[in-house]
């Protein structure tokens, strides 16, 4: 797959995305610009994190370490991931009085299912078809059951991941 690399205004390095990533970056940057936001240096390079890590569940602590040499300040993050939030372009959850963001799903009932490890404090991702589409069914049985429509659903576990989990042979 071709690398493109994106040259972000005021910055030696440059980001590389693979072509999924450019045309997520393209697209989230111009809801941003749609909503009557500048692309500043500082939304760029918070927004490359999440779609860099688009697999790791991040705080706004961990984004500003990750940063905090490109001089964005602590404050500059915040406010910034809460526009992404407000834009749903970031999903939000919390976990122990914590937030965590990643890119969000576009789609009527996006599913999130999360373990917490108890032991590692590791966020991991629970994607299965098969867990996914049974969900759906009773997430369907409950809309029907009670009139009501769900929109989104966040499920976190809490237990042990597969690294911190002894195996017995």
């Amino acid at each position: 797959m071709a690398i493109f690399s994106i040259i972000l205004k005021g910055v030696d390095a440059m980001k590389e995305f693979n072509a999924h990533e450019k045309e997520s970056y393209l697209l989230i940057k111009k809801l941003i610009e749609d909503n009557g936001y500048k692309m500043t240096y500082q939304r760029r390079e918070i927004l490359s994190q999440f779609i860099i890590n688009k697999n790791n569940h991040l705080s706004a602590e961990k984004v500003y370490d990750m940063l905090k040499d490109n001089g964005i300040g602590i404050s500059t993050v915040y406010r910034n991931i809460n526009i992404f939030v407000d834009l749903d372009i970031l999903k939000e959850f919390r976990v122990d009085n914590k937030s965590y963001y990643e890119l969000k799903m576009y789609a009527r009932k996006p599913l999130h299912i999360h373990l917490q490890c108890e032991k590692c404090g590791k966020i991991k991702d629970i994607v299965d078809k098969e867990i996914i589409l049974n969900y759906l069914k009773i997430n369907n049985l409950i809309e029907k059951n009670y009139n009501i429509e769900i929109d989104d659903v966040d499920i976190m576990f809490h237990g042990l991941c597969n690294n911190c989990t002894k195996k017995y042979i």
